[in-house]
C-alpha cells in the first residue's frame, strides 16, 4: 500500500560494523585447521558435568569421555598416538568447539542469503574463490567429527591429511583369513558414546569418492594419508583386509598421480598414501618400501611415525628412493581400469 513502511530484517538494521563481527564468528579465514578428539578427564562428576549438563550430550560415536577438538591451526598435539591429547573436565575452551559446530555449518549459505550479505562478506572479508586451507584429520575420531560435524570444510580445503592408526577387527593377519566379527561390534559399541560405533570404512569411502571418484564434487588438489597398523603380521593387513583404509583408498580412486610408501618395521607398519588429482584420466601409482625403526632405544615410540614432522608443509613432497614400482593405467569410458 502507498505510503507503508517497508519492512527491514533486523539483521539488516544491526550496525555495519556489529554485522561484521557476526560474520567473523563464522567464517573460515585460516591456512590450516586440524579435527580430532580429546579425552575429558578430572573427577567423575566434574567430567559428567562438562559432557552432560546443561542438557548437553556427548559427541555420538567417539571414544567414551571424549569430546570433538577443532583447532583453527595445525596443531600435531591432537593428531599424536603416543601422546594424546587430554582436555582438563574444568577446562572452558569447548565453547570454541561448539561454535565450529554450528558456524561451518551455516557459512557456505550464507553467501546465498541476499544480494547486500553477499557484497558485505565479499568486500570486507576478501574471501577467495580459490581454496586456500589445508585441513588435518585423526584417524578415525577426527575423520568422524569431520564427515557429521564440518563437511562444508570440502568446499574450502585445498588439501586433506589423514593421520591415524588402523587395527582390523574382522581380519586375521596371521591367518592370512576374514572373520566373524559381530563380537568385536558389539564390544566396540559399548565403548564408544551413545554405544555408537562410527563405520570409518564406509566414512573413509565417501570422502575419497567424492575427491578422487568418477563424479568427484570437490577441487582438492592434495589427499594425503599416513596409517600406522599395529603389530608384527599387520604387513598383509595393508592389503589383505577389506577395510584397510590404503585398499579402501585404492578401490575409490578414479585417477590421479598415487604416490605409495610402505615403512616396514618390527612392530608395525606404516603407509604413507598421497594422491594429486590429473586431467589425463589416467591412475599411475608408484610404490616403495623402506624400513621403520621405532620402539628400541634411542629410536622414536611405537607409533609416533603418523604425524609427519613436515607437518603443515606439504608440497614440497620427499624424493623417491628405494625400491619403485610404477604402473599406469588408462580408464576406458565406464571408469574402470582399461585390462
Amino acid at each position: 500500500m502507498p505510503g507503508k513502511a517497508q519492512q527491514v530484517c533486523p539483521f539488516l538494521a544491526l550496525p555495519t560494523e556489529l554485522r561484521l563481527e557476526i560474520y567473523s564468528h563464522t567464517l573460515l579465514d585460516s591456512p590450516a585447521i586440524t579435527i580430532s578428539s580429546a579425552e575429558v578427564t578430572g573427577t567423575h562428576p566434574d567430567v559428567i558435568h562438562r559432557l552432560h549438563g546443561n542438557k548437553r550430550t556427548p559427541f555420538p560415536g567417539l571414544k567414551l569421555n571424549h569430546e570433538p577438538v577443532i583447532r583453527e591451526r595445525y596443531d600435531a598435539g591432537v593428531l599424536s598416538v603416543t601422546t594424546p591429547a587430554t582436555i582438563p573436565a574444568t577446562s572452558e575452551d569447548y565453547g570454541e568447539n561448539e561454535r565450529w559446530a554450528h558456524g561451518y555449518s551455516a557459512c557456505p549459505a550464507l553467501l546465498l542469503v541476499n544480494k547486500q550479505i553477499h557484497g558485505e562478506l565479499r568486500s570486507h572479508f576478501n574471501l577467495k574463490h580459490k581454496r586456500n586451507a589445508s585441513v588435518f584429520l585423526s584417524f578415525p575420531a577426527g575423520l568422524h567429527i569431520f564427515r557429521t560435524l564440518t563437511p562444508s570444510l570440502l568446499r574450502q580445503a585445498r588439501s586433506i591429511h589423514i593421520a591415524g592408526s588402523y587395527s582390523a577387527v574382522s581380519y586375521n593377519p596371521a591367518h592370512r583369513a576374514h572373520l566373524p566379527n559381530a563380537e568385536q561390534k558389539a564390544l566396540m559399541s559399548s565403548q564408544h558414546n551413545c554405544r555408537i560405533t562410527p563405520d570409518s570404512a564406509d566414512q573413509l569411502s565417501d570422502l575419497v569418492k567424492c575427491l578422487c571418484g568418477p563424479d568427484a564434487r570437490y577441487d582438492v588438489e592434495f589427499l594425503e594419508l599416513r596409517i600406522y597398523y599395529t603389530g608384527e603380521d599387520s604387513y598383509s593387513t595393508v592389503w589383505g583386509d577389506d577395510s584397510s583404509p590404503i585398499v579402501i583408498a585404492l578401490r575409490n580412486i578414479y585417477t590421479g598421480d598415487i604416490g605409495i610408501t610402505v615403512y616396514r618395521g618390527r612392530h608395525g607398519t606404516g603407509v604413507h598414501f598421497t594422491v594429486k588429482r590429473n586431467d589425463e584420466r589416467r591412475r599411475r601409482v608408484s610404490t616403495v618400501w623402506r624400513r621403520l625403526e621405532e620402539g628400541q632405544r634411542g629410536e622414536p615410540a611405537c607409533g609416533n611415525w603418523i604425524v609427519d614432522p613436515k607437518w603443515p608443509s606439504w608440497e614440497d613432497q620427499e624424493e623417491v628412493e628405494g625400491e619403485t614400482v610404477l604402473t599406469s593405467q588408462p580408464l576406458n569410458s565406464a571408469g574402470s581400469a582399461a585390462s
